[in-house]
């Protein structure tokens, strides 16, 4: 059970500048992933270009949203999902499906890829005396929450204090107000709203900001949850970070890189377009000139001294003469060495002559990205899948009364990456391997399908056999009986005739 001097203190840490600058960045990633790059572009050209940074053409291709996208597919198509009883799986399959589990997972997965850790938060909910499951699968980006491990790297509390809007309504359990936080527009007021969880407990708490910007803490009483208990008895959160050290990961520089990207595209295209050079009058100190349009279809008058040893009031452009193809190399080097940061590998290479956006659309086109995506599934939602069902099954047994989930373990299979080929090539290239002989009767079916496992291809393949076989005893036995009174009569018309033969033979 956690104190409430413990609570104070996790909660002053939080408040802390390195925590809070943590989710400063994570919330940065998630502006520029969103479609507010251009902002933070700026930002750095203001920094760089302090006082002609208005001027400049801003680029803002989101290689973020690039990058994050291609590699979260790992629930591009829904998995299947299968417990130790086939009554279990039905169930559990249903609630997947109802509360849309995989849309949930999708979300997820961005949020892991662009964050490199993230929390999924399981809740369940009844309306008034109803007896129907309401789940709740919500995933959380890292500025929405803080985590404190125990000595084994294991999820010990959590605490929600910067939602998004899909967290922010009450939910309602039997009376338990399981409100978790207060609006992201509140989080620098005054007033902030904490939500903490751990496997026993559920509290809430408001944090008041002191005139020297610390907060004092004080505990907020849920009504018809006055002891604050977790109905639930278990922790109903999944905790996954790319690596399991008790601090954060370190944070993703993906954002950054991009940002940086632009700035150097946006000189780039600001350069290109000031070839026609700065414009540098000369005249006489002592005469006036008027204002001077300066355009590249505009024309300008430059009065003349009256004096004629006085010199004479001209007009020129100084050019520059920037490597406007290094310059665009070295865009193209950094491009490329994002891409291998992250452990994108691509074959090909964008050439000078073609633009940007569109060269490094075909540089994500020709890398493989399913290495990354098979590791996901595997090594990190195989595990979340673990623990969201054995989350579901404690809700169950401890909160819902009805221990109707048994199995020990789940089974989760990812379909397969589809070859690329046609059905009519891939049918033919079946046939020939069966013709060559390469193939045990059944396994062309796990060619057709690769979700298939072998027992179920030989089940398949024999379900076949059988069939074939009622089709052949579906013959009435007249006929049956008329081909065996036909091949009689053959083979007795064979056996006459051949003595006839060896006797022509010996005359």
């Amino acid at each position: 059970m956690i104190t409430d001097e413990q609570v104070k203190t996790l909660l002053a840490e939080i408040e802390l500048n390195e925590n809070v600058m943590r989710k400063k960045h994570t919330y940065d990633a998630y502006q520029c992933y969103e479609g507010n790059l251009r902002f933070y572009v700026q930002e750095k050209l203001k920094k760089m270009y302090p006082a002609t940074w208005e001027m400049f053409q801003v680029s803002d291709y989101s290689a973020i949203k690039k990058i994050v996208d291609k590699k979260s597919r790992s629930y591009k198509e829904p998995p299947k999902r299968f417990l130790e009883n086939e009554n279990e799986t039905r169930l559990y399959q249903e609630i997947v499906k109802k509360f849309d589990l995989n849309r949930a997972m999708k979300k997820f997965d961005v949020l892991f890829n662009r964050h490199k850790y993230s929390l999924m938060a399981v809740f369940y909910e009844r309306d008034g005396s109803e007896i129907e499951e309401r789940f709740k699968f919500i995933p959380l980006a890292p500025y929405e929450f803080d985590v404190e491990l125990d000595e084994m790297g294991e999820l010990k509390t959590v605490i929600l204090s910067y939602p998004d809007e899909q967290v922010v309504n009450a939910i309602k359990t039997d009376g338990i107000d399981t409100q978790i936080a207060g609006l992201v527009q509140d989080a620098g007021r005054e007033l902030k709203t904490y939500v903490v969880w751990t496997k026993e407990q559920h509290l809430v708490y408001e944090g008041r900001k002191k005139s020297d910007g610390t907060r004092t803490f004080d505990r907020i009483i849920i009504e018809g949850n006055e002891m604050g208990i977790n109905p639930y008895g278990v922790l109903p959160f999944v905790y996954v970070p790319e690596d399991f050290s008790q601090d954060y990961p370190v944070d993703s520089p993906l954002h950054i890189q991009t940002i940086e990207l632009n700035a150097e595209m946006s000189t780039y295209y600001t350069s290109g377009t000031l070839q026609i050079g700065t414009l540098v009058l000369k005249f006489p100190s002592s005469q006036a000139i008027e204002t001077v349009t300066n355009g590249l279809f505009t024309g300008m008058k430059l009065p003349q001294s009256e004096n004629p040893d006085s010199p004479e009031t001209s007009a020129e452009y100084i050019s520059p003469t920037p490597n406007m193809s290094g310059h665009k190399e070295a865009i193209l080097t950094h491009m490329q060495a994002i891409l291998d940061e992250e452990g994108i590998n691509s074959n090909q290479f964008i050439s000078p002559n073609e633009k940007f956006s569109s060269g490094f659309d075909r540089l994500l086109a020709s890398a493989e990205f399913q290495d990354i995506i098979q590791n996901n599934q595997q090594n990190t939602f195989l595990g979340v899948e673990t623990k969201i069902y054995k989350i579901i099954k404690e809700i169950y047994k401890n909160f819902i009364k009805r221990d109707i989930f048994k199995s020990e373990e789940i089974r989760v299979i990812y379909e397969k990456p589809k070859l690329l080929i046609s059905e009519t090539e891939k049918l033919g290239n079946i046939e020939k391997m069966e013709t060559l002989g390469l193939l045990l009767p059944w396994e062309k079916f796990m060619l057709v399908d690769p979700n298939l496992t072998e027992k179920q291809a030989m089940e398949k393949w024999q379900k076949i056999q059988d069939l074939k076989m009622k089709q052949i005893n579906l013959l009435s036995p007249k006929e049956n009986t008329q081909e065996v009174e036909d091949e009689e009569e053959d083979v007795s018309e064979t056996e006459v005739e051949q003595p006839e033969e060896d006797e022509n033979e010996e005359d």
